[in-house]
């Protein structure tokens, strides 16, 4: 179970790369800490972490803060992002944080949680929604798909965090089931609150 475990780990972290753009960035030895680092910037780390919070909440269970995914993704942004996928999650930030501030009056991290995660369900409808492919543009295949969306960075942004933590030990230990394949037919299984999903990225 252990070696299953550490290979979807291993499955996830290298999807977060992607999202980050850091191939490119891996293959030419950029170490954290180097000159190419770029910080996030200082005002987009409490949306970030307001952002992770209202996603994935601890409940019963840690949630995406008291994983450390918002360190995680500063991390990345800093020493292995993409100048684009930089662009692509600092917008996404600031169109969050400006959304609240036109429609509630204040900073999304400054809004209540009960507040926070009734705004974030709207925004993801209006950032969301499919639109058309570019002419040309890539497409992807059906077990990874090129989004095309309204907010592209906004989309990315949340794939990352979601990918980081069910790649994290918070969710490998608590959030994630270990199933055996192949293994025997078992009908009308009851789901209880002890059965725990098993995870799979994809788009949201």
């Amino acid at each position: 179970m252990d070696s299953e475990l550490r290979m979807d780990r291993r499955d996830l972290l290298q999807r977060a790369l992607v999202l980050v753009g850091a191939t490119l960035a891996a293959g030419a030895g950029i170490m954290p800490g180097s000159a190419l680092s770029r910080p996030l910037p200082s005002d987009h780390l409490p949306v970030l972490a307001a952002f992770a919070d209202t996603l994935i909440p601890a409940d019963q269970t840690p949630g995406a803060v008291a994983a450390g995914i918002p360190a995680v993704v500063a991390q990345m942004y800093a020493d292995w992002a993409s100048d684009e996928t930089r662009d692509a999650l600092s917008g996404a930030l600031t169109r969050l944080d400006q959304a609240a501030r036109r429609t509630q009056g204040r900073g999304f991290a400054d809004l209540p949680p009960e507040l926070r995660t009734a705004f974030l369900a709207e925004h993801d409808r209006a950032s969301l929604v499919a639109v058309p492919l570019p002419p040309g543009a890539p497409r992807g295949n059906p077990f990874a798909p090129v989004i095309s969306v309204v907010d592209n960075g906004y989309a990315r942004l949340k794939e990352l965090v979601a990918v980081l933590f069910y790649a994290s030990e918070a969710a490998l230990t608590s959030e994630l089931d270990y199933e055996h394949v192949p293994g025997g037919w078992t009908a009308s299984v009851p789901v209880t609150p002890q059965t725990r999903p098993a995870y799979t990225f994809g788009a949201f």
